[in-house]
C-alpha cells in the first residue's frame, strides 16, 4: 500500500521586476512621452523553491512556469551599460522532454549575479541526492 508523500510547502525565495534602467535613455525619454505606458508591461518574475515564474505584457498577459528540476544551466549577460547601472539580464535554459531545451529570458533584473545564485541554490536542493554518498566500484 502507498503513503502519501508530505505535501512540500513552495516558499518565495527571490520576487522582482524588470527595472526601468534597462530601457536606456532613448526608449525611457519615448515611453514617458507614452505616459509610461512600456514601463506597464515589464517583467514580474517569482522565484519559489519549486518553480520559476515569468509573467510579462499589459493588454496581453502571458505567464511562463520554469520547474527548478527542469533547469540544466543559468547565464548572466551584461553589457558595459547594465554593468554601469548594476543590472544584468539572467538567461534559464530548461529542459521539455528528453530533447527539447528551452531559453527563458529574464530581461534587466537588478543584482543579476545573486539571482543567479538563487536560482542555483534551489535547483541543488532539488536535484542533488540526498543522504549518504555511494560509489560504484
Amino acid at each position: 500500500m502507498d503513503t502519501p508523500r508530505p505535501a512540500t510547502q513552495e516558499t518565495l525565495l527571490l520576487e522582482v521586476r524588470e527595472t526601468r534602467r534597462s530601457f536606456g535613455l532613448g526608449r525611457g525619454l519615448l515611453s514617458v512621452l507614452l505616459l509610461g505606458l512600456p514601463f506597464l508591461g515589464r517583467q514580474r518574475i517569482r522565484i519559489t523553491n519549486e518553480r520559476i515564474t515569468i509573467e510579462q505584457g499589459f493588454w496581453t498577459k502571458v505567464r511562463d512556469d520554469i520547474e527548478i528540476f527542469r533547469i540544466r544551466d543559468v547565464v548572466v549577460k551584461q553589457s558595459l551599460y547594465h554593468r554601469l547601472v548594476g543590472i544584468g539580464d539572467v538567461v534559464v535554459k530548461s529542459m521539455e522532454g528528453r530533447t527539447t531545451e528551452e531559453q527563458h529570458l529574464l530581461k534587466g533584473i537588478a543584482g543579476p549575479v545573486e539571482a543567479a545564485e538563487v536560482i542555483r541554490n534551489a535547483w541543488n536542493a532539488v536535484a542533488r541526492p540526498k543522504g549518504p554518498a555511494t560509489t560504484l566500484d
